[in-house]
């Protein structure tokens, strides 16, 4: 008996550790607008802002937005390397490119594909994130 309630004592342990583990914090629901995107054609010298506006229902601990290029340096660049905000349940975040060269002789197409990548982290690890792609030709 006495061996009894010792082993039953560990197994409720064991299932309520598991069971309050398991248990998912609720899941953020994070819409991202772009309130200002980048123009088709860009010329040389040109500079534009990507806006984008980020509203949860959940305190986020963090936003970033970050820009990346298939040609980096080339055609189109940014101006600083991006934008972050802290802790709230609502951010705008603001990304500056210029045009710095022609487009004309890139592969697939003469364009250049920039991208504009917005996460917000939550409590716990959770990232949620968008991609926004623009098309830039710089004649």
């Amino acid at each position: 008996m006495k061996r009894f309630f010792p082993s039953v004592f560990l197994a409720l342990v064991l299932v309520l550790t598991v069971a309050g583990t398991a248990v998912a914090a609720p899941s953020p629901v994070t819409t991202f607008t772009l309130v200002q995107g980048l123009p088709s054609t860009m010329n040389v010298g040109e500079t534009y802002t990507v806006i984008v506006q980020v509203e949860s229902d959940l305190e986020f601990n963090g936003v970033q937005a970050l820009p990346s290029f298939m040609f980096p340096g080339k055609g189109v660049v940014a101006v600083q390397g991006g934008d972050h905000a802290g802790r709230s349940t609502s951010a705008t975040l603001e990304v500056t490119f210029q045009a710095k060269s022609s487009t004309a002789n890139f592969p697939g197409g003469g364009f250049a594909p920039v991208h504009v990548v917005v996460g917000a982290r939550y409590a716990g690890g959770v990232v949620v994130a968008q991609d926004f792609l623009f098309n830039v030709t710089v004649p």
